[in-house]
């Protein structure tokens, strides 16, 4: 993993890649366009971005752009952030996530209206970049010992019911040693990324995203004492289709549900692969989460609270 230097992302070029069906999607890349021009960065636009721009120029296909740019603005939600770094591969490209507005994404933490000034904060060194761990996931069948690998997540992977709202068992596994079966209307496995997501909407903990761990988070289990765990690097998760077996579906960072057979066998660890974020040292996780979940200080006379 290479080390992200000021003169990395100023000498650029970056390549910007937008959620085009927004409404509001041209305005907000051509403001991003004008922000790196005036930084003297040079830049690139991702080929269905450049459509929503037709003034602009013309767009590159993304695997191409991602061969021939040294970073990524990322411009919309979570979800155009997860697309993108799926496409990455094995490519380290650090990535600045752009907020549209009308998102609750955390790792797209730069509102574009503040794109100029976070230009500035990377130009003087003030910024941070955080390695966000992404989960290994392999689909073991007829008792295959390695099984095929699915690509890496950097949110999470959920198990739940195919079409149904009903309950369904999930034996796991922890370390090749029995941990629990979950009856419950399905499970998420997240990353410290992941668990501002889904996790958190199921009552999982946040964890801040440096963090090398994940998190086992049941969604509404029959069983009140079963609550989210948090494994460390080095642990493997071993999850399958317990009894009586329900029709399972299995999905990666939201991608289209893989149905499991009762044979099935899915591990999941921390992996290798990490994905490199931007973040301008005035956006700090703590203060991104205060927005965001609109947390308030202590408003007591006397209150240092911001």
């Amino acid at each position: 993993m290479m080390k992200v230097t000021a003169d990395i992302v100023m000498a650029g070029p970056a390549g910007i890649v937008a959620n085009v069906t927004r409404p509001h999607a041209a305005p907000v890349v051509r403001s991003v366009t004008a922000a790196l021009s005036h930084a003297g960065i040079p830049w690139l636009l991702e080929a269905a971005t450049a459509s929503a721009c037709p003034a602009r120029k013309k767009g590159v296909a993304l695997d191409a752009l991602l061969d021939r740019v040294a970073w990524l603005v990322v411009v919309g939600g979570d979800g155009t952030i997860l697309q993108t770094a799926h496409a990455l591969g094995s490519r380290s490209l650090p990535i600045l996530g752009v907020n549209p507005g009308g998102s609750l994404g955390f790792m797209t933490d730069t509102l574009a209206d503040d794109l100029p000034r976070t230009l500035r904060d990377i130009a003087a060194g003030k910024f941070i970049v955080i390695q966000r761990a992404t989960l290994e996931t392999r689909r073991h069948r007829g008792g295959s010992p390695h099984g095929v690998q699915l690509p890496a997540a950097l949110n999470d992977v959920v198990f739940t019911h195919a079409g149904q709202a009903r309950l369904i068992a999930l034996d796991v596994r922890l370390d090749g040693a029995f941990f629990t079966t979950y009856s419950a209307d399905g499970l998420i496995v997240a990353t410290a990324t992941g668990s501002t997501a889904h996790s958190l909407s199921a009552g999982g903990p946040i964890l801040f995203p440096s963090i090398e761990a994940m998190v086992l988070t049941p969604i509404c289990p029959h069983t009140l004492s079963n609550r989210p765990i948090i494994l460390p690097r080095g642990c493997e998760a071993e999850v399958r289709v317990g009894t009586p077996a329900r029709n399972v579906h299995m999905s990666v960072d939201g991608q289209p549900a893989q149905h499991l057979n009762e044979a099935d066998r899915i591990t999941i660890s921390l992996g290798p692969a990490k994905i490199m974020f931007i973040h301008s040292a005035r956006r700090t996780f703590m203060r991104v989460l205060r927005e965001r979940l609109h947390w308030r200080g202590d408003l007591r006379p006397g209150s240092h609270a911001e």
